[in-house]
């Protein structure tokens, strides 16, 4: 097996573990809020999308990212996903599930799109990430890495609701 689909395994598998865990999440589930510091499951859902999308579409291929190029802002209904800072201004936005999907969706569609152009070789390719050179492949294995972990938190979140989480 070559690396790129190694990539691609990987990928697939941390969406499987994700889509597993939002399936039959509700619009009341998404917002809720839960005790203490955690945020509710659309913030984190927002967030995973939209760092997937910076990583691949800004970082990786150096285009403007899909949320700012296609309009997700009005579709999603609030001015920008939560990144490093802006957790606490969206805790309280009312955000529904069907749109965050579709988001989340076109994000991966533009990932393939971007691995389908990739060979071997293209993963050693330094890139400047959050302020350091990091190597195409510490990119794209932080993607899986960071989908696999707010699973797990979406997953616990759903479970603190009463509801089935990660469903293994």
């Amino acid at each position: 097996m070559d690396a790129i689909e190694y990539v691609r395994r990987q990928l697939a598998s941390s969406r499987r573990i994700l889509d597993a865990t939002l399936r039959d999440t509700t619009d009341d589930q998404l917002n809720w809020r839960p005790p203490g510091a955690a945020n509710p499951i659309g913030v984190t859902l927002l967030h995973l999308a939209a760092a997937e999308d910076m990583f691949v579409q800004r970082t990786l291929r150096g285009q403007r990212t899909l949320w700012s190029a296609d309009g997700w802002a009005e579709r999603v209904g609030v001015p920008a996903p939560p990144g490093r800072d802006n957790w606490q201004e969206l805790a309280s936005a009312r955000l529904e599930i069907a749109p965050l999907l579709a988001y989340e969706r076109a994000v991966r569609n533009a990932t393939d799109e971007y691995l389908s152009t990739l060979t071997d070789s293209d993963l050693d390719r330094e890139q400047e990430f959050f302020g350091r050179s990091r190597q195409v492949a510490d990119v794209l294995a932080l993607v899986v890495t960071h989908a696999v972990g707010h699973a797990g938190e979406i997953g616990a979140l759903k479970g603190a609701q009463g509801v089935t989480g990660l469903p293994l």
